[in-house]
Order: structure tokens, then C-alpha cells, then sequence
């Protein structure tokens, strides 16, 4: 087994093209599209790409086993860091190393992974993963790994995130389970929306129409209530991303004429988010917003067939109206005691007791 560290996704051997096609298959957010569009267009100042490749295989094969991949701070171009961090932002909903399915449970490679970050020079001082499941055995395997070589370990709670079951359901069945104040009062504006307004509804998901899809949602973001993006590169990216991944549900609503409500969805692996949405203003009080959801969710029911709906990140009180169930996503902060930052952080963040217990087993093994 190999690792071998990349600072461009471009560089990865062709191996490895698979395993990203793997993990597509079960989430959006593993594809090399998404890594790819989130390097490009949303950069941290002074921090550089850092991607450890695990390869390996039967009779010394270069199969593709395993990646990490995460940004490093400190150092000349990200190459001698300090930190390390999980390729993560505000736009991120779920993070995990990706490993092949060769590669069983995985614990193989995450305990190589742990080690060759752990006998880096100069010494990783922090490492930091956001966004993962703590319900997926690689949660706990990787804190594990990590322990064992030598970190000590911090999981902390990062975000919220509301969802629906939706496996066999109509959009009547996925109404019906809606608070009746939400059911009646979509049903009602939806109503005298139609009967007061032109209204036009288009669901997006490629060519030709993509572009001026793209128009209409900045045009609508424009005048919404939101704040201007930190990264204004990256919805635009991941809406051209996600088209050719076929993941790509953008939905419109215009009134009038007007683009008045925009939505992206992404839909992949049996599973939808609403990622983004935002209307104008000028028609709040027409519930733009919640019309455009409902048509949204009948059309990936009933041609998608989704098992299960999300609501990306936060517990923004709306949420849990149009989806009832809550689960967590968790990080994992790992600070290496051998270094005077990651001690000091230890100490800080973990406790002292926890900090002797790292210092114990290092002494254990002796110095390096």
C-alpha cells in the first residue's frame, strides 16, 4: 500500500478516476466534479490543495484504495503545512475519506492514512474534518486511526440537518404528512395564485435551457432578502457541475412574466437536497417560495423516485415543517501533542486528562 500526496486533482492517476465514479454513485458530494468545482471557486486564502492517494492492490497492483482530500495551511504553496482541513465550506453538507470498496471496511486504509500524516515533517500540528456522518462506521474508524496514531481526537457536533423518507411516496402522501397550517396555506396561495397571476413553473436540469436558468436565478437572487455569496463563483459552478452529473434539478417559478422564486436541488443516489433557494421581494407575500417546493418535490417523487429528501445544513425553524426527521453531521478535530500548537490546543480544547493520555502512549513507543 502506497500514499502518495497531490496538489492538484488533475494529477491523480487515471486508478483513481473509478473510484470517483464509485463514490458518485452513492453521493453527489464524493463526485470529482464537486471536489473539483469547490477547489476552483471557492480558494482560502493561503491554503493549498493537499490530496493523500492510497494505492495498492493484490501482487503490488496500483489500484486506487483510498483518498483524503483536504486543504493545508502553512508552508511554501500548502507543502509544508501545519493544519490540515477536510476540502469543506459553508456549501459543504457531507464529507468522508473516500474509500473503494476493495478496500472492505476501510480501516486498512484509514489507519495508513492516520500514520502518514502523523510522520510527516514538519509535524501536522491540527487536522480538522467537518461535515461527516457520525452514524457511518468511517466516523469512528478514523477517530480510532487517528487516536492510534498518536492524535488526540475531538469530535464536536457541526450542523443540523432535516429530512424526509419519501421511498414509494406521491406528492399527496408527502403533503398529507405537512402540518395542516403549511398544507392549507400552500394549497391556498397556490390557488389564488393561479386564478390572480400568470404563473409559469420549469424545472431544469441541463442543455439548452441551462443557461438562461442560471440568468433568472442570479437575476432572482438579486433581489432577494440573502446576502451577496462569499464565493459568487461557486453556485454558478455547481449548477454547470451538476448538470453534467445529471444531478441538477433547478427550479423556477415566474409570475407575471417575472422570475419570481428559484430553487436548486440536487439529486443523486436515491437522495434529494434542496440546496439552494431564494426568492424576490417583490412577491413575498404571494409565497413564492413555498409553491415552488411543492412543485418541486411532486416532480423528483414522481419522475425521480427519490427515497429521501434533505434539507441541507441548519435547523432554520421552516425545515422541520416540510421535513420531519433530524439527523446530525459531526467533525473531527485532531491535535498532535508533539507538536507546542497542537499540545497547547489539546490542553485547550480536549482537557488535560485527555491530553496525559496522548503523552502516555506516545512515551509508550518512544521517541521518534
Amino acid at each position: 500500500m502506497r500514499i502518495r500526496i497531490y496538489h492538484d486533482l488533475n494529477d491523480l492517476p487515471p486508478a483513481f478516476a473509478e473510484l470517483f465514479a464509485e463514490a458518485g454513485r452513492a453521493s453527489v458530494y464524493a463526485t470529482r466534479a464537486w471536489f473539483a468545482n469547490l477547489a476552483e471557486t471557492a480558494p482560502e486564502p493561503n491554503a493549498a490543495l493537499r490530496v493523500y492517494a492510497v494505492e495498492g492492490g493484490e501482487a503490488g497492483g496500483n489500484g486506487a484504495l483510498g483518498l483524503l482530500i483536504l486543504r493545508a495551511e502553512g508552508g511554501s504553496d500548502g507543502r509544508a503545512p501545519r493544519r490540515l482541513a477536510s476540502l469543506t465550506n459553508i456549501y459543504s453538507m457531507l464529507f468522508m475519506p473516500i474509500l473503494a470498496e476493495a478496500a472492505g471496511d476501510g480501516r486498512t486504509v484509514l489507519t495508513a492514512l492516520a500514520r502518514a500524516i502523523a510522520g510527516e515533517r514538519p509535524r501536522i500540528a491540527q487536522i480538522q474534518i467537518e461535515a461527516m456522518d457520525p452514524a457511518s462506521p468511517i466516523f469512528g474508524a478514523f477517530a480510532d486511526a487517528l487516536r492510534a496514531a498518536g492524535f488526540v481526537v475531538q469530535p464536536y457536533f457541526h450542523f443540523g440537518n432535516w429530512y424526509e423518507e419519501t421511498e414509494g411516496l406521491s406528492i399527496e402522501d408527502f403533503m398529507a404528512r405537512r402540518p395542516s397550517a403549511l398544507r392549507n396555506t400552500v394549497r391556498r396561495k397556490e390557488r389564488k395564485l393561479e386564478k390572480d397571476h400568470s404563473v409559469a413553473f420549469r424545472l431544469i436540469d441541463g442543455s439548452p435551457d441551462l443557461e438562461a436558468g442560471v440568468e433568472a436565478y442570479q437575476k432572482i437572487y438579486a433581489g432577494s432578502w440573502k446576502e451577496p455569496e462569499p464565493y459568487p463563483r461557486f453556485t454558478l459552478g455547481l449548477v454547470r457541475a451538476a448538470a453534467t452529473l445529471g444531478a441538477l434539478r433547478l427550479g423556477l417559478l415566474g409570475i407575471d412574466g417575472e422570475p419570481a422564486a428559484a430553487q436548486i436541488w440536487l439529486v443523486g443516489a436515491g437522495r434529494a437536497t434542496i440546496y439552494k433557494l431564494a426568492y424576490d421581494e417583490r412577491f413575498k407575500s404571494l409565497s413564492p417560495g413555498s409553491i415552488l417546493t411543492r412543485r418541486i418535490a411532486e416532480q423528483v417523487l414522481a419522475r425521480d423516485r427519490v427515497r429521501e429528501i434533505d434539507y441541507g445544513r441548519g435547523d432554520d425553524p421552516y425545515k422541520s415543517q416540510w421535513l420531519s426527521c433530524r439527523r446530525e453531521r459531526w467533525g473531527l478535530l485532531a491535535l498532535n501533542p508533539r507538536t507546542p500548537r497542537g499540545a497547547l490546543l489539546a490542553l485547550r480544547h480536549v482537557g488535560g486528562r485527555a491530553a496525559k493520555r496522548a503523552w502516555g502512549r506516545l512515551g509508550t513507543r518512544g521517541s521518534e
